[in-house]
């Protein structure tokens, strides 16, 4: 029989050897439900269309967070009208824990991301993926160089619109390498979805660029144009694009360069890469040309820093020649009464730098291989398996050469022009 519920009532309901329930006289379908351990709760009963009585728990009656008879009865009459517009309260019940629920894991997994910055996921995933393959020293000095500045984010925030924006930004000075940083990053933050640490990839659905080799070789002229450019210079870049020329080395090998790698005394100067910072991971010697110890021993050391050269971008080294090599071609158009603003310098690109000193130096006599040798280059086939020569009197030989050559497009050249005495 119904029962007019009262708090007194819900307070004092006794336990029985078997689960009973009580039903509300004044809210119709709500139910007091006593268990034999004592628990109370409150639920709804109604009957659906195809004949099938239906139960559905509000709430607790009793204990830390229970519902007081009349939040059951209002909660009861809810339900009710559910039912009577045509919704179902044990469907819409569900509905409401799988919400609780998924909130309950988001607000967690939340928490778990807090600190799961690009700086700290990207070690974890060097140890778990790019360590053990053949180009993991690339994917290593390529994402910690390129994702710097995400590296206080959280990866789980990165964008898609944050992908395109850093992508572009490499296109604009070296469209192989936004290739490169566009497949690394897309598999890096597959490996955090597959972590559970990041639910999208920002590189999925970016443009993918074609890599074009490239085969810009500066000219004797344009040459010439750059050793004046360099002298023009402030301290350190004039010596690091000299040193850069010289040594036919890649930007960022001659950028981090060390004091500790160089031997500049003795009759055999060196610069020894290290094999961590080589591009193929092994140890590289150069031999340094005369004009290059002569320019670094003349430089000024950086205050409590190992490295020779200050930090700068490519992009500003770059940047910065452009301007002193235009002011140059401005002046000689002045000098030849034309249109200074009609000067103008080729575009290239600082690696266009290693290319024109691979391509000169068998014009002076080097040998390819030796040329491959000097720019650090892996052999491959059989001559990877057999050749151990270390080829250093060689290297030295193809390097001042390449070093006397661009000394002597700055020398004045003597006129072939025979100046004749006139006798009066």
């Amino acid at each position: 029989m119904p029962e007019r519920l009262t708090a007194p009532f819900v307070a004092k309901a006794t336990t029985r050897a078997s689960r009973y329930e009580v039903a509300d006289s004044l809210q119709p379908g709500l139910r007091l439900v006593v268990q034999p351990s004592g628990a109370k709760s409150w639920a709804f009963r109604y009957e659906r269309s195809d004949g099938r009585r239906v139960k559905v728990t509000l709430g607790r009656a009793a204990g830390p967070g229970a519902l007081t008879l009349q939040q059951a009865r209002d909660a009861a009459n809810d339900a009710r009208r559910l039912r009577s517009a045509g919704g179902d309260p044990a469907d819409q019940r569900r509905a409401e824990k799988r919400a609780e629920a998924a909130r309950i894991e988001a607000e967690e997994r939340e928490a778990r991301q807090k600190d799961d910055t690009v700086a700290s996921v990207l070690p974890r995933y060097y140890a778990d993926h790019a360590d053990r393959l053949k180009s993991g020293r690339e994917v290593r000095r390529v994402l910690d160089k390129e994702l710097k500045d995400w590296a206080k984010r959280r990866v789980n925030d990165i964008q898609r619109r944050d992908a395109i924006q850093l992508l572009d930004s490499v296109k604009a000075r070296a469209p192989v390498l936004s290739k490169r940083l566009r497949a690394y990053g897309r598999h890096f933050f597959g490996w955090c979805i597959s972590k559970e640490l990041a639910a999208t990839n920002p590189f999925e659905g970016t443009a993918s660029v074609k890599e074009v080799p490239r085969d810009r070789v500066l000219t004797d002229d344009e040459l010439r144009l750059l050793l004046r450019a360099i002298t023009r210079l402030e301290w350190p870049r004039r010596q690091f694009a000299h040193v850069l020329l010289l040594t036919a080395q890649r930007f960022s090998e001659v950028a981090d360069m060390e004091w500790s790698e160089l031997t500049l005394t003795g009759d055999t100067p060196t610069w020894v890469l290290p094999a961590a910072r080589s591009k193929n991971g092994r140890s590289h010697t150069i031999p340094l040309p005369p004009l290059a110890v002569e320019v670094l021993t003349g430089m000024d050391r950086i205050e409590n820093s190992p490295r020779v050269f200050a930090s700068f971008s490519a992009a500003h080294a770059k940047t910065r020649l452009d301007e002193v090599m235009l002011e140059a071609v401005r002046e000689d158009a002045v000098a030849r009464g034309d249109d200074p603003n009609a000067a103008a310098v080729v575009p290239w690109r600082l690696h266009d730098l290693r290319r024109t000193a691979a391509t000169t130096m068998p014009r002076l006599g080097v040998d390819v291989v030796t040329v491959e040798r000097v720019l650090g280059h892996t052999m491959r086939g059989v001559m990877a398996v057999y050749q151990r020569y270390s080829f250093e009197a060689e290297k030295r030989r193809a390097l001042e050469l390449w070093a006397g050559f661009l000394e002597n497009l700055t020398t004045e050249r003597e006129s072939n022009v025979v100046r004749l005495k006139v006798e009066g």
